[in-house]
């Protein structure tokens, strides 16, 4: 028999200061006011329109097969700061991609470093993944210094890959092999 190849969000993941958990509507105000206290930050992440709380409670009933979000929170406090996703995967190739935010305020303390490293190491637990994926968009330096800091190699650009806000935009593609992971 053949070993089960499916990804389930786990309940919790955590470390002495960031916690990764499921996503639930109480959570609706802080996503919202992250995408209203920074303009740039549904263009980053890559909404054609910024979502509100609306769009949020909407989207957790959603069909999460192909991948799942996690919340991240820190300090021991249960206030959604930013989330981590896992979307793309492809069971029978060994891969996933994974994606990540933080709101303003969150960023510049090491949160998303350790919020995407729980992450991975979860996701390399599963011993049929081999290759975890990221894109982002070429002025997105966050995340392109997050990305290559944690040991993603910059696979190359994807000249005009999407449109968005309609504005044909680069992607910047990473790929992380198992055997390259060393958290």
């Amino acid at each position: 028999m053949a070993p089960e190849r499916t990804l389930t969000a786990p309940a919790l993941l955590s470390d002495e200061g960031v916690t990764l958990r499921p996503l639930h509507p109480d959570d609706a105000p802080a996503f919202a006011t992250a995408f209203v206290d920074d303009p740039e930050l549904g263009s980053l992440v890559g909404f054609e329109k910024d979502p509100d709380e609306d769009w949020f409670r909407d989207s957790l009933d959603g069909d999460q097969r192909s991948g799942f979000q996690l919340a991240v929170t820190a300090g021991g406090s249960d206030t959604l700061l930013g989330l981590v996703i896992v979307h793309h995967v492809e069971a029978e190739q060994g891969r996933a991609e994974i994606g990540f935010w933080l709101a303003r305020e969150a960023r510049g303390a090491g949160l998303g470093t350790r919020a995407v490293t729980l992450l991975v190491d979860w996701l390399f637990d599963h011993r049929w993944l081999r290759r975890l994926e990221l894109t982002t968009t070429p002025d997105n330096e966050g995340a392109l210094a997050l990305a290559e800091s944690l040991g993603f190699r910059r696979e190359g650009v994807l000249r005009q890959r999407v449109v968005e806000r309609g504005k044909a935009v680069d992607i910047v593609w990473f790929g992380l092999l198992r055997e390259e992971w060393a958290s």
